[in-house]
């Protein structure tokens, strides 16, 4: 283990610096998506089913299909997601390189200049 050196994460100096590197998905986010797509998919045949007065599970394949387009769906909606948030953080980014005296350098404060002073009522 070295000792003095900083192995903790990067701490911002400025705006700029909150979108540089990269920021791994969630487990959970990659999937979801995708699964609630196919859920969806699956209960909405299993209702089909129900509204038609057939046993629900009436019609297997078509309950796969359903399953299938919805994931594939849900993979489709995952991207236009992450596209759109692409967007978001390039105008954002763009408008503080244009515009840098709205964002100056960030100050390290330590919290007994932040916090005022306490006092106890009693």
């Amino acid at each position: 283990m070295t000792v003095g050196k900083n192995t903790g994460p990067k701490i911002a100096e400025s705006p700029l610096d909150l979108f540089e590197g990269h920021v791994e998905q969630p487990l959970l986010n990659k999937f979801w998506y995708p699964v609630t797509g196919g859920i969806v998919g699956f209960v909405a045949t299993c209702t089909g089913n129900w509204v038609a007065k057939r046993p629900i599970m009436s019609g297997v394949q078509i309950h796969a299909l359903m399953t299938v387009a919805g994931v594939f769906l849900g993979n489709y909606f995952d991207k236009l997601r992450d596209e759109y948030f692409a967007e978001k953080d390039a105008i954002m980014r763009h408008y503080i390189l244009l515009h840098p005296e709205d964002f100056p350098k960030f100050e390290r404060r330590k919290y007994s200049e932040v916090l005022e002073k306490w006092y106890p009522a009693r």
